[in-house]
């Protein structure tokens, strides 16, 4: 599951693909599930009539979209969400052009492969070779030499992507994995699983993936609203969140583990009663997890799922992961597998009190 749902692409304000995936093993794993995807292209997974809990993860990963084809037929792009620069140079892009030649194809036929470049060292004069290239020094290159061929493939405002297998580390059978676009289809993947046992214990909800949080939360501030108003009184947010233990992000900073368990958040964002139920239950079951102290915003879904009209109790729910916002992202697939646990369980007992 983690595999199918990291490789689709879903580039923000471009979900379309990840969406259809997330509809198909909904379709296999719960056939008695309804959908709707509203205005903004949020996807909302119905199980039963009236929920009162709705469990929420964004679909939508970082890309960037084509700013435009200059006269030699280089490509430049512009970033959407908080990528780290330093690692662009060198990278595959896939681009799914709307150009002529294209025209009427599926998503897969238009992707056009190209690679991020830059000067090169031999020529870099001193000064830049301490500085890291930003993104308007880099450019794609398709491997075609006129704006003219270029154009009959890929348009201005174009979706794109990173190329990345998902592999495991070290090595085969492992449970930790690395790739792009583990934030957030780690907590995806959580969120389906959590459905399948909420849906075996015949607990009514929603399951809701948003779009366009890694550009301001935009999806769940309208599915917060909808959601309020169709008399949901629980919202479980589920992201990833930050595992420390290496250089430049120690132990002090971030207590966070890899393959400890997911994250239970406790602060001021979060009622406190509700953080201990979540904890209470998942230490009468055994399963392994983290508390994840919020100071105040938590930079997820949440912060505007709380504040929908006059309010949305709301918990978080977080797998660990390191190197966010890279290609290679670390997740452990026992997290994700913990954290549908918890979610689960503990919406179950949030909604028995």
């Amino acid at each position: 599951m983690l595999r199918t749902l990291t490789l689709a692409p879903g580039v923000s304000g471009w979900e379309d693909p990840i969406k259809s995936e997330i509809e198909g093993m909904f379709k296999v794993m719960i056939p008695q599930a309804s959908f709707e995807v509203d205005e903004l292209g949020n996807l909302y997974v119905k199980v039963g009539g009236k929920p009162k809990v709705a469990l929420i993860a964004h679909m939508d990963e970082l890309g960037f979209t084509v700013k435009s084809v200059v006269e030699n037929g280089l490509v430049y792009i512009e970033p959407i969400g908080g990528w780290d620069e330093r690692i662009l140079l060198g990278e595959v892009v896939v681009i799914y052009g709307s150009g002529s030649d294209l025209e009427g194809l599926e998503w897969r036929d238009r992707a056009i492969l190209g690679v991020i470049g830059s000067k090169p060292i031999h020529y870099l004069r001193p000064e830049e070779r301490e500085k890291a290239p930003k993104i308007q020094d880099m450019f794609v290159d398709v491997g075609l030499n006129s704006r003219d061929e270029v154009e009959k493939l890929i348009k201005v405002g174009d979706p794109a992507h990173l190329r990345k297998d998902l592999v495991l580390i070290p090595r085969g059978k492992s449970t930790i994995m690395a790739s792009r676009g583990f934030d957030d289809r780690a907590g995806c993947v959580a969120v389906i699983l959590a459905s399948k046992i909420l849906t075996e214990l015949g607990v009514e909800h929603y399951a809701v993936f948003t779009a366009q949080e890694e550009v301001g939360a935009r999806g769940a501030t309208v599915a917060g609203y909808k959601l309020h108003q169709e008399g949901v009184g629980l919202a479980v947010a589920v992201d990833v969140t930050h595992a420390g233990g290496y250089p430049g992000l120690e132990e002090k900073e971030c207590p966070i583990k890899l393959g400890h368990g997911p994250v239970i958040s406790r602060g001021p964002p979060i009622p406190w009663s509700l953080s201990m139920l979540f904890e209470n239950e998942a230490k009468s079951r055994g399963t392994p997890f983290q508390v994840g102290p919020e100071a105040g915003k938590t930079r997820t879904d949440l912060d505007v799922l709380q504040l929908a009209r006059t309010g949305l109790k709301s918990m978080l729910i977080s797998i660990p992961l390191r190197y966010m916002h890279t290609t290679v992202e670390l997740v452990n697939l026992k997290d994700v597998q913990s954290a549908s646990e918890i979610i689960a369980y503990g919406v179950e007992r949030a909604l028995k009190k």
